[in-house]
């Protein structure tokens, strides 16, 4: 009791010491009031697989204090316990920020938890007020501070635990509002939230994504609202999701109970700042005196509130809602949104030209409709106007955009609250969303000949938004660095283009278009094709429109550009005759997009217009894998292609770049040629050494020789020796015949040797007989081995060492020395036959080990974790699915092509000619059935067509080496059955 006493006093010590000097600073440090309700932490395992940033949220608690007569308080207190290094990293430094201009910061408590025992950390830990400015690249200054704590001594597994609170809010908030996510993408133990509602009014209270559990106890006055959650099960997004999707529960604390309130709330803080002063009307005067027409007045006074103030923030205190009067902006020339949007209204006002602020939400979207009323949940607002029956929705804050107010492009932010008296209810933002935003002209001019350069000249007329961007990408990077850019990003299509004019920009300020030019020559229009020459044509700002995901099985919806309308019109006028093609149409119409193509042929000019438009701005979860298949068409149609059959007069001249494989033929060919003159020249010349009884040559020589030729040379030495033993014994042998299959006359060998031993020296110096079988039988093993493609080259080097014991005998015979030298001599011929032969040995090793392409199809446990990481990370494969089979018939890399089965998908994947990755993947449950025309020799591939069930199809291209290819579509069977529903 007296340590628990001590202990105590100890700590009321230090509280008044620390507060006492923090009292000059800009935050306290004391333990919190009586009416904070502290939480016990549960126990609970930590779920390791989920740990994100190293760290696990054991308590995340906060708990608001309102009332009428004291300010608003609000306590936190966040326990997080480091998993590993990361974590320590990730929590031993925090930020606590406050806006000092009406709140106050109060430091409770900071320690750690270590095995089971509290470490108080507020002596040791580092504390600093920093004014960090976290808005400053937007242009925003708030005025915010952040406390900085460094915690010190902080290990893996240890639990930080801090509290503090904030007193105080915005004095421009009127009434309460509070909300709170209760679910997480990452894991939290114990969530605790509580409302301290010490005030006669009611609290209305509203929950988004599903129900929760709220303890209501009443009080004297108010009520005790409190929410605690343990182990909510986490939730998993998507990525590319619409902006305004959001599927985590939240509750919802307002004072308020409709829109209207706000509304309320809003207008007088806009009607203050609203004014026509005399500064304001000369302007607007100005404004009238040259736009006659009402219309051009709202569009010009737009224009003067985005290009002649500019954008800067200074949102300190109520200055974060409370906008300044429009004579003190347009005399500053800067502000924020509330500050443009007040001075445009005034100008309007000055030509008697009603006009609204718009409260709107950038991030919810149109999820804003689904929220409860607040004042607190608007970011943004604009300006909203009627004219001649319309309603128009006007951000001054934007820049580089211009046109007249028909032609102007008007911001989507789903519902925005209007703020005029008596406005009940949100209203839909319905700007027009069927007006062409990019038009691309795209004029070739093909030569007479293949060899003289195409003309290419590219048009894009960019309206809407798209306008606005690129006027902004225009002046933030400059038109030279825009046109390499767009250089480099042809050179993808064609590497011979370089630019033949200048790229010019201009306008329309009527519509607001903004039309760019380009000039280019193509060296290397034709690409080498089966039938001849080809060119391929694309509509490639629509095929971009319709994007492949990251992630295909998906539970969130995907994002999808909308409103969006493209025209691409492509003219090939061609100055040879005699060109034809048939004028066709095609439409593709689903629930995402329309799309047509029309394809006229006249005058010797090809014409080709696309359009297509988007439907929706979102993609449902479980309807992705159907725009995947109104994708694949899409891709399909949104390009052509002609082919020039080539003549006698247009066949260029032998390319060795175009011609490699034949070059590499030719040279190996020569290679042998040359070996085997040399050969001949050498053996008519070569000497006789009459005291050399045998073939002799040294070991390196014949190691490295045998590897080099892939064997041979161990047929070439048998050989010699065996015509060695026929002239010593004048007998009847064959030694060709017994050189060629030497590895059966292996043992045969060795006992002559021996009995030659046995003479010499009436001893066996070779091996012991149990030795030569075993190494006989190993020489047959190994050369078996050479017949298996995961071994030959493994067999190819370890044959040479079995052979050494004969080798070696006949190399220390008392024969002569010259023999053994001019046999053991490399020669240029030796040399040449090493170079071509060593590559293939090489390669074929590389080959083995499935670092490059193998020949035939491949268990997925032979590939390395590099190569699933590729198939994985792009997609080409589930992530949490295992490889059961793969082939790539690509010559060096599997990136450019490969298929194969993992447990439950079928795919496919490969490079098109843009050098692009395109795939196909494919539930098992969703194929109904395959085709297979397997190769007739071991050189043919075996082609398996995969249809699913909307009649699709893609093909498989595997290899027919060692049956794998029937052992493959056994396997595609089986699991195709196994998926099929009952």
């Amino acid at each position: 009791m007296k340590w628990t006493q001590l202990t105590s006093l100890t700590l009321s010590v230090c509280f008044l010491v620390i507060s006492f000097y923090s009292t000059s600073q800009e935050y306290q440090i004391q333990a919190a009031d009586d009416w904070v309700k502290q939480q016990p932490l549960i126990k609970t395992e930590i779920p390791v697989n989920q740990i994100v940033d190293g760290t696990y949220y054991r308590l995340l608690d906060t708990q608001i204090k309102v009332s009428a007569q004291h300010p608003q308080q609000r306590y936190t207190r966040t326990v997080m316990q480091a998993v590993n290094q990361t974590g320590i990293d990730y929590i031993s430094q925090l930020n606590l920020d406050f806006d000092p201009s009406y709140q106050t910061l109060t430091l409770n408590s900071l320690g750690l938890i270590r095995d089971g025992q509290y470490i108080n950390k507020l002596a040791s830990a580092q504390f600093k007020v920093l004014q960090r400015e976290t808005e400053l690249a937007n242009g925003i200054y708030n005025g915010s501070l952040s406390l900085n704590i460094i915690v010190d001594d902080m290990r893996i597994n240890d639990q930080l635990d801090y509290s503090f609170t904030i007193t105080g809010r915005n004095p421009i908030y009127q009434h309460f509002s509070a909300s709170r996510t209760l679910n997480w993408s990452v894991p939290v133990a114990q969530q605790f939230m509580r409302v301290l509602w010490q005030k006669p009014t009611p609290l209305y209270i509203n929950t988004i994504n599903g129900e929760v559990d709220i303890k209501d106890t009443p009080l004297a006055v108010g009520h005790d609202y409190q929410i605690s959650l343990h182990n909510q099960a986490t939730i998993t997004s998507s990525s590319q999701t619409p902006y305004w999707y959001n599927p985590y529960k939240q509750v919802f604390f307002s004072e308020l109970k409709s829109w209207q309130e706000v509304a309320n709330w809003a207008a007088p803080l806009y009607q203050s700042a609203i004014e026509v002063t005399d500064p304001v009307t000369l302007i607007a005067d100005e404004i009238a005196m040259h736009n006659p027409q009402a219309s051009d007045r709202i569009a010009a006074a737009l224009k003067f509130s985005q290009d002649e103030v500019r954008y800067l923030g200074l949102e300190m205190g109520t200055n974060s809602h409370q906008p300044t009067s429009a004579s003190e902006t347009l005399a500053l020339r800067y502000g924020d949104c509330k500050d443009k949007t007040v001075l445009l209204i005034s100008l309007l006002k000055a030509m008697g030209i009603k006009a609204y602020p718009a409260l709107v939400n950038t991030d919810e979207g149109k999820r804003l409709i689904e929220l409860p009323a607040s004042a607190q949940i608007f970011d943004h607002v604009i300006v909203t106007l009627e004219h001649a029956g319309q309603r128009y929705w006007l951000d001054p804050t934007i820049n580089y955009q211009t046109g007249t107010l028909a032609h102007l492009a008007q911001p989507n932010y789903g519902y925005a609250l209007i703020v005029k008296p008596f406005e009940q209810q949100l209203t839909k933002m319905s700007p027009p969303v069927d007006g062409i935003t990019i038009k691309t002209h795209d004029n070739y001019t093909i030569a007479l000949k293949p060899e003289q350069p195409t003309t290419f000249q590219t048009s894009y007329i960019y309206s809407q938004f798209d306008a606005v961007n690129r006027r902004s990408s225009l002046a933030r990077n400059g038109l030279d660095k825009i046109a390499k850019d767009y250089l480099e990003y042809y050179q993808g299509y064609f590497q011979g283009i370089t630019i033949d004019k200048p790229m010019t920009v201009t306008e329309n300020t009527n519509n607001g278009e903004l039309l760019s030019d380009e000039f280019y020559l193509i060296n290397d229009f034709w690409q080498p094709d089966d039938e001849g020459l080809r060119a391929d044509f694309y509509a490639s700002e629509i095929q971009n429109s319709v994007y492949e995901p990251d992630q295909i099985n998906r539970t969130t919806p995907l994002y999808f550009k909308y409103p969006n309308n493209i025209e691409t019109t492509i003219k090939i006028k061609f100055e040879e005759p005699n060109w034809h093609f048939d004028n066709k149409q095609s439409e593709i119409d689903n629930a995402f997009f329309n799309f047509k193509k029309n394809i006229h042929f006249t005058d010797n000019i090809l014409t080709l217009d696309f359009s297509f438009s988007a439907k929706q701005d979102h993609i449902p979860a479980d309807q992705i894998k159907l725009y995947l298949s109104e994708r694949d068409k899409l891709i399909d149609n949104a390009q052509f292609g002609i082919v020039k059959y080539v003549t006698a007069d247009t066949t260029s001249s032998f390319d060795l770049n175009d011609n490699w494989i034949i070059v590499v033929l030719l040279a190996y060919l020569l290679a042998l040629i040359f070996f085997i003159v040399a050969w001949r020249i050498e053996s008519a010349k070569r000497p006789t050494f009459s005291d050399a009884q045998f073939y002799p040559v040294t070991n390196a020589k014949f190691i490295l020789y045998s590897i080099f030729t892939l064997g041979l040379f161990i047929n070439y030495w048998s050989y010699r020796n065996w015509k060695a033993i026929k002239i010593q014994q004048n007998s009847h042998i064959m030694p060709i015949a017994r050189g060629i299959f030497a590895i059966f006359f292996y043992y045969s060998l060795y006992l002559e040797l021996v009995a030659h031993s046995q003479t010499q020296h009436n001893k066996n110096k070779i091996m012991p007989n149990v030795l030569a079988i075993i190494a006989w039988l190993l020489v047959i093993l190994a050369s078996l081995m050479t017949r298996i493609d995961e071994a030959t080259t493994i067999a190819i080097c370890i044959l040479p060492f079995l052979w050494l014991p004969l080798v070696n005998y006949i190399q220390h015979l008392n024969q002569s020395s010259d023999a053994l030298a001019y046999n053991s001599k490399w020669r240029v011929r030796n040399i040449v036959i090493a170079i071509i032969w060593v590559p293939i040995l090489f390669l074929s090793l590389l080959e083995e080990v499935y670092l490059l392409p193998s020949t035939a199809i491949v268990k997925g446990d032979k590939l390395w974790s590099f190569q699933m990481q590729f198939l994985k990370r792009h997609q080409l494969v589930p992530i949490d699915e295992d490889v059961l089979y793969f082939y790539s018939d690509a010559w060096v890399d599997f990136r450019n092509d490969g298929n194969g089965i993992s447990d439950n998908y079928i795919f496919s994947y490969w490079q098109n000619e843009q050098g692009q990755l395109e795939s196909n993947l494919k539930h098992f449950k969703d194929v109904t059935s395959v085709e297979v025309t397997y190769g007739r020799t071991q050189l043919d591939n075996t082609v398996i067509k995969v249809i699913d069930k909307q009649g699709e199809h893609f093909l498989l291209i595997v290899n027919s080496e060692g049956s794998k290819d029937k052992e493959l579509v056994e396997q595609i069977n089986n699991r195709i059955a196994s998926n099929k529903t009952p």
